[in-house]
């Protein structure tokens, strides 16, 4: 099995701030990167924090890469995964709307109108 973490940290060693917006960590050539990754990959596991605050989508962004995931008979994106204790998720976060790929998410007693 193979397992790749990806993830910006600032110059100071720290990945978020306590500041309610977003830190802006990654430069275009890091996202360049990121899209290459999430193409050879089969799933994408964020937290559910990550769902609540940067509300990604989690989706391949260049439409080569795209391409060439449907050439190898793949879905365009990878399967999406979350984890949560609290079920505080929406449903209309981008994580459950955007692509149309599976989700998955791993939660204790959540009621079945959140499953997904």
């Amino acid at each position: 099995m193979k397992v790749t973490v990806s993830t910006a940290v600032s110059a100071d060693g720290y990945l978020d701030d306590r500041s309610p917006d977003r830190l802006i960590l990654s430069t275009p050539e890091d996202w360049a990167e990121v899209h290459r990754l999430r193409a050879a990959c089969d799933a994408i596991l964020v937290g559910a924090e990550t769902i609540r605050r940067d509300n990604p989508s989690l989706l391949v962004g260049d439409e080569v890469l795209r391409r060439e995931r449907i050439d190898r008979g793949l879905s365009p994106d990878p399967v999406k995964v979350t984890l949560t204790a609290s079920c505080r998720l929406s449903p209309e976060a981008n994580f459950f709307t955007r692509g149309d790929q599976d989700t998955r998410r791993r939660d204790h007693g959540c009621s079945d109108r959140y499953r997904t």
